[in-house]
């Protein structure tokens, strides 16, 4: 994944139709890992990496990479708790199970 990002300080142009070279963009890879959950509405920015495990509520705005093993809420996202890594030992049963 990818993402980008205007600047709207008024130092450069905005608008999907104009050439690049009028824009000041900030592009960057967003990578998710696994057992990542983002709640609705959420907007990550570009550059951000949210690590193995954590989950980000609904609405919070991510500007930085993320912590794992770890929740986050609110904009700019905040770490409230840790999470719990039950997770991976229901995925391990899961896996065997399928197996079946």
């Amino acid at each position: 994944m990818y993402a980008i990002s205007d600047d709207y300080s008024g130092e450069s142009l905005t608008n999907p139709m104009i050439p690049t070279k009028y824009k000041n963009l900030n592009i960057g890879k967003v990578v998710l890992r696994k057992h990542v959950i983002i709640g609705s509405g959420s907007i990550i920015l570009p550059g951000v990496e949210i690590k193995e495990g954590t989950a980000v509520g609904a609405l919070s705005l991510v500007t930085k990479s993320l912590d794992e093993w770890s929740i986050y809420v609110g904009i700019p996202a905040k770490k409230i708790n840790n999470r719990s890594k039950k997770i991976l030992e229901l995925e391990k049963k899961f896996l065997k199970d399928k197996d079946l």
